[in-house]
């Protein structure tokens, strides 16, 4: 678990490479050039299963296709893994302290190095925090541990629960500045406003595009039942 912990902790420094976040993708790769990532993406979640029986905990069945095309109101769906920090550094600071009072990442400072952060990991709590940056999956199940194998290890090595992962978001939006309403749900209007936002444009604007990003993938994985694949 240790050495788990030190691979999130060393993760995601590279600025040239990306994260690619996709909901639905068996539907969408299976029959076109992609097929063989849908073939992967099925045995990824077959062997997560495998997991999830022995843990007692619900089977995921992947839909291989919807009634209707699925939309996501974000303009960024790929980023730098180090984006990804930058969220997660914030959302740190909120789980310890959620009367905190954001300050931004100052320049040259690396998110991920960030100590609050790194105390954060080692809880193994968090399901926006422990995670992979670059590859696994997130889940529509209502589970609140983390989906772990220490004995054959997980695509990612650790599997989220996308239920948890939105409410782990939503725990944000105050600090955040963003508007939802009583039920959690991020208007139309609201989610173009955010998709717009550019990196440099405002303070935390990377953690905003980062957010909406995931919310939305988590709103699809959700309604539709769909995995959440970080590729």
């Amino acid at each position: 678990m240790w050495q788990f912990v030190s691979r999130l902790e060393d993760s995601g420094q590279d600025l040239i490479m990306g994260l690619s976040i996709g909901v639905g993708l068996v539907a969408e790769y299976a029959g076109s050039e992609y097929d063989d990532l849908a073939h992967q993406i099925r045995g990824d979640l077959e062997q997560i299963n495998q997991t999830t029986a022995k843990l007692g905990l619900p089977l995921h069945e992947e839909p291989e296709s919807f009634d209707k095309p699925l939309h996501m109101r974000v303009s960024l769906r790929s980023f730098p893994y180090s984006w990804l920090h930058y969220l997660r550094r914030f959302a740190a600071h909120v789980m310890r302290d959620p009367k905190w009072v954001p300050y931004p990442i100052q320049p040259g400072e690396d998110p991920a190095e960030d100590p609050v952060l790194r105390q954060m990991y080692k809880r193994m709590e968090s399901h926006l925090l422990c995670h992979s940056d670059s590859e696994g999956y997130y889940l529509p199940v209502d589970v609140d541990q983390l989906i772990i194998d220490e004995d054959d290890p997980l695509p990612g090595m650790v599997v989220g629960s996308s239920l948890r992962l939105k409410e782990e978001l939503l725990t944000l939006v105050g600090a955040l500045e963003i508007d939802v309403d009583d039920r959690g749900w991020l208007s139309d209007a609201e989610a173009d406003e955010l998709s717009k936002q550019r990196p440099t444009s405002a303070p935390f604007a990377i953690e905003r595009l980062v957010w909406l990003a995931l919310y939305e993938a988590c709103r699809i994985s959700i309604d539709y039942q769909t995995a959440i694949v970080f590729e």
